[in-house]
């Protein structure tokens, strides 16, 4: 009967630590086959059969082909399903099992608990060092809301061509490779594809069994070596303490978009029937609203307090330590539930099982994602270069207000205001545009033409402090804006014409008799080209922020730098700043900062 299967190479690679047993397959396999379609029979059922191929590789193969069914989602008729035929295959190579699968209920918990899967940088040593990589996912090690949190990248070749600066903190999650004329597919949770006819389970088997070969002798690919490295959790929780919690909601949102998982509550009912209490359950549809106000919710980033516990959520969600994991507890996550498959589990063990969050620690070099824990290998080298974006300015301290205050007849920004003081340090520039309020770009757009550079500058007022909270909002000002700064003639052109052509009126409806056009020449349109013709044209996106100081946050960096402890909210600033200085420089546009001394 497996003469029949014809398979791609589409697998998961797993390693042994223990003897494997019959109870061990036998568990994954029921877990597997529990969407199996009630009163039917499996077309293969195969247990732990001894196999050789035609080169003598010895293996153990089980095997479950079985039909299953599931809810047609656009016929509003419980009698219509889909009929589809699942399998699982797993075989048994030396000390690793590889895994075959299509349409079974999850099984990768119970894989996961008893078997190592083979991590992304062990699997890098299934590419030569002349592959091409054509495709790359890189989750960034940061759970900022401002901040970009995975790119991808596409090419004939990102070697070469992928700026690798600040790649020690970015954890590959999946990437396409060429080697020759085959095409491999590598993806953070340890699938291995690789492109192919379908093939028997004995050619299966040979082609593994090289890769296995690989996986022991061959050293790790040197360009996945720039990458975060992944580290023992135990080590890390060590020296240092969960901080943060970021549940990967957007990949559970898409699947209940298209219809493959629905979301739905447990209700508990409680009443007195015959003099005694009894309770019952029933599992409930979530409203179309409900839904959208818990992934709204659970989108949040949530800090996590020396005891693990979820600030603001003491009582009811915490982070817990296993023996090789993390996961959430969650007692609202644990009432609602996931159906996926036709199988029911709770929404806590749906996301902890397929590892849907990512955690940062107090030590900001580490991170936890997809079930791992990893280490930014840049690390606090790049403290200096994100200390280099800082730009002390004059008179910065004497700012008093962040637009200052309003009347009909004025014509100018008050100069103890932070638009003042940026007006005036910009004052050898040929243009100068106050975009603030409305379709901004940023609140000030300044042309020079002999030093050819387009500048967005963001203002923010606030007292001198280390705190992270001032400095988060006008950091996601900057990075939302930065496509814009990449903006051509006629966009410009429509800016002036129109909203600037206006003169300022202040968010408190005061209008004035400031023009939002500060400075420019009657040349507008012939300067705009020459700018634009111009190879040494360059873009900056300058914060400008009164509540920022250098020696204050270089003597906290410092202490980072030399491995003292700093309070959590120095953590956060230097993911903020390394986030808006990544952010802006992926974008060829250079991050500056306007601050105090």
């Amino acid at each position: 009967m497996p003469e029949r299967l014809e398979l791609t190479k589409n697998v998961l690679f797993f390693k042994t630590v223990a003897p494997i047993d019959d109870n061990a397959i036998s568990e994954i396999l029921d877990e597997a086959v529990e969407n199996k379609e009630a009163g039917t029979n499996f077309i293969i059922d195969n247990f732990r059969y001894s196999e050789s191929t035609n080169l003598n590789v010895d293996y153990k193969v089980s095997i479950k082909v079985f039909p299953t069914v599931r809810p047609v989602y656009f016929l509003d008729d419980d009698n219509f399903e889909d009929r589809i035929y699942a399998f699982i295959i797993i075989i048994e190579l030396s000390n690793y099992l590889v895994v075959l699968s299509k349409s079974c209920s999850s099984f990768l918990q119970v894989l996961k608990e008893k078997f190592d899967l083979i991590q992304v940088s062990d699997l890098s040593k299934l590419l030569r060092n002349d592959a091409e990589f054509q495709k790359m996912s890189l989750r960034n090690m940061t759970v900022s809301d401002k901040a970009i949190r995975s790119r991808s990248y596409e090419s004939g070749n990102l070697i070469g061509t992928l700026s690798t600066h600040a790649a020690g903190r970015s954890i590959p999650s999946h990437f396409k490779v060429r080697e020759g004329g085959n095409t491999k597919s590598i993806s953070g949770t340890g699938r291995v594809v690789e492109s192919s006819a379908r093939q028997s389970i004995n050619d299966i088997v040979n082609w593994a069994d090289t890769q296995i070969n690989l996986l022991t002798t061959a050293n790790q690919n040197d360009f996945l070596n720039l990458f975060a490295k992944k580290v023992l959790l135990k080590d890390v929780l060590m020296i240092s303490k969960p901080s943060a919690l970021l549940i990967d909601i957007s990949s559970i949102e898409d699947k209940i978009l298209d219809g493959s998982l629905q979301l739905k509550y447990e209700l508990i009912k409680k009443e007195v029937l015959n003099g005694k209490k009894k309770r019952s359950k029933k599992i409930i549809n979530i409203t179309d609203r409900i839904q959208a106000k818990l992934i709204l919710e659970l989108g949040k980033v949530y800090e996590i307090d020396s005891n693990l516990d979820l600030v603001g959520y003491k009582s009811s969600s915490k982070i817990k330590k296993n023996k090789k994991t993390l996961s959430i507890s969650s007692n609202l996550l644990r009432k609602i539930k996931v159906e996926e498959n036709n199988k029911l589990e709770s929404f806590m063990g749906y996301i902890n099982k397929h590892g849907l969050f990512s955690i940062t620690f107090d030590d900001p070099k580490y991170m936890y994602f997809m079930d791992n824990c990893f280490e930014d290998v840049s690390g606090v080298a790049e403290i200096e270069s994100i200390l280099e974006i800082l730009h002390p300015q004059i008179n910065i301290e004497k700012v008093l207000s962040e637009k200052g205050a309003f009347i009909n007849n004025q014509i100018a920004f008050d100069n103890d205001s932070m638009f003042g003081f940026v007006e005036k340090t910009h004052a050898n520039d040929d243009y100068i545009f106050c975009d603030d309020l409305g379709d901004e770009w940023a609140d000030h757009i300044t042309l020079n033409l002999t030093d050819p550079s387009i500048s967005f500058i963001h203002s923010k007022h606030g007292n001198v402090s280390t705190s992270a909270s001032n400095l988060h909002d006008v950091v996601g000002q900057g990075i939302k804006n930065l496509g814009n700064m990449f903006f051509s003639k006629n966009q410009i052109n429509q800016k002036v014409t129109l909203s600037l052509a206006n003169h300022y009126k202040c968010g408190k409806g005061v209008q004035t008799q400031i023009a939002r056009i500060r400075k420019s020449t009657p040349n507008f349109d012939t300067d705009i080209d020459s700018l634009f013709r111009d190879h040494k044209l360059h873009r900056k996106c300058i914060l400008s922020c009164s509540f920022i100081s250098k020696t204050a946050i270089t003597a906290e960096f410092n202490k980072l730098k030399n491995g003292q402890k700093v309070r959590g909210n120095i953590v956060q600033l230097l993911w903020i700043l390394s986030s808006f200085a990544h952010a802006a420089k992926d974008v060829n546009v250079i991050p500056m900062i306007y601050c105090a001394a």
